[in-house]
């Protein structure tokens, strides 16, 4: 499935070796794309942009509380496979997950990026061991679930049986959530992910798929050009609501986001 993937859709392949623009943690991002890194976010201006500006993150002095009670109603609700923010998106992932569930029950599943703590409950109600990893401070009430920041993580990093990241590694690098800016901070993202994963281990992963487009600093819609470049490295195992026809409609409201099941290529 995955050879049919790439030589049907993807014909583009892209190396990025570049230097980072830092900002302050503590700072809002930029308004706009800093010129000298232009033609880094935009594949030498192959990628169209548009603005549409927020800026989500918070002081960890003031962390979100992720309580038990609320995830035991959101596990309620996961058991009832009903759908949150994302819609289709959680039904792909339902089934993705009841499909792997050798991967998940009983597992350590790392969680990528979180503001509510649906996913966590849904991993929860799959019997899995639920970790979630996050720029933003977060605490949480529930003794079943694990919570760290993305720099608590890595002072101290560990291998998981299954990564799962759902409308997260578009943002990496824009600012909005209090990361650096980065032009490949989500590219660098799928490679930081390699080394979470046991051997055999596999990722769960949605993003906004459309005609390529950055929407700064809210997210990225992934295209031909840039989808190929995200999963470089990745084999794909199976993907839950994605066909080539994504490719030609607008997703610059981030929308549509399929699910892929990957492992990294040894």
């Amino acid at each position: 499935m995955e050879n049919r993937f790439f030589s049907t859709v993807l014909m583009f392949a892209f190396s990025f070796f570049s230097p980072l623009l830092v900002f302050s943690l503590n700072s809002p991002p930029p308004e706009h794309i800093p010129p000298e890194l232009y033609d880094e976010f935009t594949f030498n201006g192959a990628i169209p942009v548009v603005y549409s500006y927020a800026n989500s993150s918070y002081s960890s002095d003031h962390p979100v509380v992720y309580s038990l009670e609320q995830l035991q109603d959101y596990m309620e609700r996961a058991r009832e496979k009903q759908t949150m923010y994302y819609g289709a998106t959680d039904k792909y992932l339902y089934s993705a997950l009841e499909k792997y569930i050798a991967c998940i029950a009983d597992k350590d599943v790392a969680i990528l990026g979180s503001t509510i703590p649906w996913y966590e409950s849904i991993l929860l109600s799959y019997g899995a061991h639920p970790t979630t990893i996050e720029y933003n401070k977060i605490v949480t009430t529930d003794p079943r679930l694990t919570v760290v920041t993305v720099d608590e993580f890595d002072e101290n990093p560990r291998l998981f049986d299954a990564v799962l990241s759902i409308s997260s590694f578009e943002h990496d690098g824009l600012g909005r959530y209090g990361d650096p800016i980065r032009p490949n901070g989500d590219l660098e993202a799928m490679e930081k992910t390699k080394k979470m994963l046991k051997d055999g281990g596999l990722l769960f992963l949605a993003v906004p798929v459309g005609q390529d487009c950055i929407v700064w600093n809210l997210h990225r819609v992934y295209g031909p050009l840039r989808l190929k470049a995200l999963l470089k490295g990745w084999r794909i195992v199976e993907y839950f609501g994605f066909t080539s026809e994504n490719f030609y409609k607008d997703g610059s409201s981030g929308g549509h986001q399929p699910v892929f099941v990957l492992t990294p290529i040894k």
